[in-house]
């Protein structure tokens, strides 16, 4: 082997190392923007927590009680879909895991199951990105309850 030989050689190792070393760090970087998104996801949601600690009222809008104030609901329900909102564009990103994912998608299926949520989402859901309209819609349509169909009265 000839030092030419050699010389190739010992570039195309070093090039592939280098190489190597970009890959390592993309895919660090990639975590790092993964758990920046989920700490920024998780911070907001205890903003929109405490806010309930702060004025009580909030409360009865997450129990979906009909005697919650109207102004009150509109705006928090709109914070709590701005929140998902947010979320949503991270996941369509693929900054999220799959883990992350299908805990988003519990959280706006319990909020979509609550009767307030619908009827904010039918006036404001038309507001947001068509993805996302289609996304919480899919979810609408999986919580909505079953059609009721007469039934005869047993004798």
């Amino acid at each position: 082997m000839s030092l030419d030989h050699f010389v190739a050689l010992f570039s195309a190792a070093i090039s592939f190392a280098g190489l190597m070393l970009v890959v390592l760090q993309l895919r660090a970087s990639t975590k790092q923007r993964e758990m920046e998104s989920v700490v920024e996801i998780l911070s907001v949601n205890r903003e929109l927590v405490s806010l309930g600690f702060s004025h009580p009222q909030l409360f009865k809008i997450l129990e979906d009680s009909k005697h919650a104030d109207p102004v009150w609901e509109q705006y928090y329900l709109q914070l709590w879909l701005n929140q998902f909102a947010l979320t949503h564009s991270y996941m369509t990103r693929a900054m999220l895991r799959r883990e992350l994912r299908e805990n988003l998608t519990r959280d706006v299926t319990d909020f979509m199951a609550m009767e307030n949520m619908q009827r904010h989402w039918q006036k404001f859901g038309k507001l947001y990105s068509t993805t996302f309209q289609a996304y919480v819609n899919g979810i609408v349509k999986k919580v909505e309850p079953p059609a009721v169909t007469a039934q005869p009265m047993p004798n």
